[in-house]
This record gives C-alpha cells, sequence and structure tokens, in this order.
C-alpha cells in the first residue's frame, strides 16, 4: 500500500517539474515512471544540475536522465518542447541545457513550490496513510509531516523520498550546487510534537553510495 503511495507520489512530483520546465513532450515522458519502484525513482534525484546566471539570462544544466527517464525522447522532441513554452535547450550528449530569462527561471521555482504543495494536499487528503499536515520553509530545505501517531507505520517514512526529491530540484534549479544541496524532512506526532522519524537528503545519497 505504502510503495503504491510513494510510487503516485513521485511520478506527481516529476510531472509537475517536467510541464514547468519544456511543456506538454516532457510532461508525457514523466508520465512514464508509474510502475517504477522505490529505489528506481530515487535515484535520479543526484543528477547533476548547475545554474549559471549571466546579465539577462540564466543557463540551467540538468542530466538528460533526470528528464527522460524512460529515454523515449529525441533531441529535436526536448529542443521543441522547450520552445513552446519560450525556452532555448540544447541537448549535448547526457545533458541539457535550459536558457531562460531570469524571469521565467523565478516562475518556474514559483511554480515548482505551487505542484509541492499541491502534491502534500492530495497526500493529507488520502485517507490510506497518517499524514495530516505537510509544512515546508520557502527554500524547501525543510518538511515536516504531521501525522496520527496511532495510526502511523514505519514504512510511511519512506514517503520522505518524495519530499528529498522536490527540495533537491527546487534547490538546484535556484543555484545551489549538488554538494552543498540538503533536505531534512521530519515525520512529527501532530498531537504532541514528538518526532517519530527523521532523515535528510545527504543522508540518503550516502546510503545508496552516491
Amino acid at each position: 500500500m505504502v510503495d503504491g503511495i510513494l510510487g503516485e507520489h513521485i511520478v506527481k512530483i516529476r510531472g509537475a517539474l517536467a510541464a514547468s520546465i519544456v511543456g506538454a513532450a516532457l510532461a508525457l515522458s514523466s508520465c512514464s515512471g508509474v510502475g517504477e519502484d522505490v529505489a528506481s525513482s530515487s535515484s535520479a534525484s543526484p543528477a547533476a544540475i548547475e545554474v549559471e546566471e549571466q546579465l539577462v539570462t540564466v543557463d540551467i544544466r540538468i542530466a538528460r536522465s533526470l528528464l527522460d527517464q524512460s529515454g523515449s525522447l529525441t533531441d529535436e522532441e526536448i529542443v521543441a518542447g522547450a520552445s513552446e513554452n519560450g525556452i532555448a535547450a540544447v541537448v549535448d550528449g547526457d545533458t541539457v541545457v535550459y536558457t531562460m530569462t531570469k524571469l521565467q527561471r523565478d516562475e518556474m521555482l514559483a511554480g515548482m513550490r505551487s505542484s509541492a504543495q499541491d502534491a502534500a494536499d492530495e497526500l493529507i487528503t488520502d485517507e490510506t496513510n497518517s499524514v495530516t499536515t505537510v509544512e515546508f520553509n520557502d527554500s524547501m530545505t525543510a518538511f515536516q509531516v504531521s501525522v496520527d501517531a496511532a495510526r502511523y507505520g514505519a514504512l510511511e517514512s519512506l514517503l520522505a523520498l518524495g519530499f528529498y526529491i522536490q527540495g533537491a530540484l527546487y534547490q538546484q534549479f535556484n543555484g545551489v550546487g549538488p554538494d552543498d544541496v540538503d533536505v531534512i524532512v521530519e515525520f512529527v506526532d501532530d498531537a504532541t510534537g514528538e518526532v517519530l522519524d527523521t532523515g535528510s537528503y545527504q543522508d540518503m545519497r550516502d546510503n545508496l553510495g552516491q
């Protein structure tokens, strides 16, 4: 049950991210991950993403494997998807470089925060889990997940992987270097405030040997 919830949560994150960056073409590719397991879903999150700010525009370098998990898109489809949203894209091997104005980048980051909130709201309304509220800061470095302790199961801590992906991607698109990115996720008793589980993005990377 929990694996299914987590998988759906991660797929929604990917879909929202792809749509924000390159439009319908990449949105379609992101939906292909519905049947993936937790390990394969989380392995793409440390992909190298660098942001270089210039005078007017921002270049965002993204590992192609992060955007096109199934490898189903051609270079032309990636470029065309970006162009449809007024963004320039160049494919260089396993790297896609998007060039956009700072305003476009800021709007994209706002969209990512909004998508994260939407995903959290859906998680809260899903009665198959114990989550009652989800709060995160503006920089998406910390998430607090309140749960009904009487219903909370240890496997639900795996939901943190979805928050790691959201926070890490947001930070990297916002110019934080991959080695400096971290996301802290706490699961707390909604009645007492007691911390039931805690973890971090960097700890996850270390555990995966990345």
